[in-house]
């Protein structure tokens, strides 16, 4: 099981990914095994609490969190048990769990964390192997948590010895890659550890180039959808225009409808009548609950990514300055906002913000 997993909160209508991991908390009395959370935004969170780094510190330090509850502690574990806290002794300290969260959230930001920050400095070190670049060296690796410093050049033929043989003096004994074997450092393997540096970043180099090739790898997030204006869509409309329910004609089967949202909830009943009033609906909200009550088609499920697409394509098609704000979002990864859908929105699927950008990409090619 790793380590942390995926979760996200919404704050103003935006999608904020974090990660979690398991945690004893202090409540009433007892110890319950709970869900730890960061974000991308630095927020904080366990139970009911949400804080910041600072926060979280001040909450280890006063045992409110602990990574080993005493033993003989009342325990629940939410919805499995309850009982008594056996003998635990944790590898970890906070300051390590610390470490790790405040990686996740430089991950959660397409940062370096403390080892990609680390693998830089001794970058910079291997062009310029000067005592100054090699103090920045020394810096940047202590601020790794030191049981992921093994990992941290993704070698496990070498684990992180080649950097322990730079930042050791000549002469001095360190530990080798296996535990129960040392290695004295001479000016030889200091020469091959530099070495090894230099051939690594040649190839690091070389592979960036290939693997972005045809482009970048990842593209800055962007947030459409979600927003419902009763007194009327805004004038000059912005990024509203690609919301499914924004008023743009579409034709389906030959037919006319007043969005995408109304076509989408009309076709997905069979029966006429209530086709027929889904597709009067005064509004794409109102076509939605209208089509929420109406009896669905057979195969609906299996049939509605097909049906969306046709319709955002036909939409952007039919629209060209529609389609010039779509075109205007770039490379941008687009994430839908839809307060009723998981399927179709970035809270969960996001198979509207993805078709949006396949719909974008054919305009693209197309232009």
């Amino acid at each position: 099981m790793p380590d942390s997993t995926p979760t996200s909160r919404v704050v103003g209508g935006d999608v904020v990914e974090g990660r979690q991991r398991l945690v004893f908390v202090r409540n009433n009395g007892h110890y319950a095994l709970g869900p730890l959370a960061v974000f991308a935004d630095g927020a904080v969170r366990w139970r009911y609490e949400s804080t910041d780094f600072e926060g979280l510190r001040a909450a280890f330090d006063d045992g409110t969190l602990t990574l080993s509850p005493p033993e003989g502690a009342p325990l629940v574990i939410t919805g499995t048990a309850t009982g008594t806290v056996p003998a635990l002794e944790s590898w970890l300290t906070p300051e390590l769990v610390i470490g790790e969260l405040a990686d996740e959230v430089d991950d959660l930001n397409d940062r370096p964390d403390s080892s990609g920050r680390c693998r830089n400095a001794l970058a910079v070190y291997a062009a310029d192997p000067t005592p100054a670049n090699l103090e920045i060296v020394r810096e940047a690796y202590h601020a790794v948590p030191e049981h992921r410093r093994i990992f941290m050049l993704g070698d496990m033929d070498q684990n992180d010895v080649p950097v322990r043989i730079l930042l050791a003096e000549e002469g001095e004994t360190i530990p080798a890659r296996r535990p129960d074997r040392t290695l004295t450092v001479t000016p030889e393997n200091r020469k091959w550890a530099l070495g090894y540096f230099r051939r690594s970043e040649a190839g690091v180099a070389r592979d960036r180039v290939r693997r972005v090739a045809d482009g970048p790898e990842t593209t800055i997030p962007l947030v459409v959808g979600g927003h419902v204006y009763p007194s009327g869509w805004p004038d000059p409309a912005g990024l509203e225009v690609l919301q499914i329910d924004y008023p743009a004609t579409v034709v389906h089967g030959g037919r006319e409808y007043a969005s995408v949202m109304h076509a989408y909830w009309a076709l997905s009943t069979d029966d006429a009548g209530w086709h027929d009033r889904i597709a009067a609906a005064s509004s794409g909200v109102d076509a939605r609950r209208l089509g929420e009550e109406a009896p669905r088609r057979a195969a609906w499920p299996a049939a509605r990514l097909g049906v969306m697409a046709a319709l955002l394509r036909d939409k952007f098609e039919r629209h060209p300055a529609i389609a010039a704000t779509l075109l205007d979002t770039g490379d941008a990864r687009l994430l839908y906002g839809d307060w009723a859908s998981k399927y179709w929105s970035s809270g969960g699927a996001n198979w509207l913000g993805r078709l949006l950008e396949l719909v974008r990409s054919e305009l693209a090619a197309d232009s």
